[in-house]
């Protein structure tokens, strides 16, 4: 399997776990990668476009 292959395979893998938050600025709920949140990425609210940041619990 060639390293493009198999990258897109990590992608596309449906096994990764998502969180359900809350856009700060419109409300709108959206999922999102448990990843994103554990790593304190930025995500995009898919209504209003608006980043945040969700800081993981704990």
């Amino acid at each position: 399997m060639s390293f493009f292959a198999s990258a897109m395979n990590r992608f596309n893998d449906k096994s990764t776990s998502t969180s359900t938050v809350t856009c700060p600025q419109c409300g709108s709920k959206s999922k999102q990668p448990s990843s994103k949140i554990s790593r304190e990425q930025a995500m995009l609210c898919p209504s209003c476009k608006a980043l945040f940041v969700v800081h993981p619990r704990g």
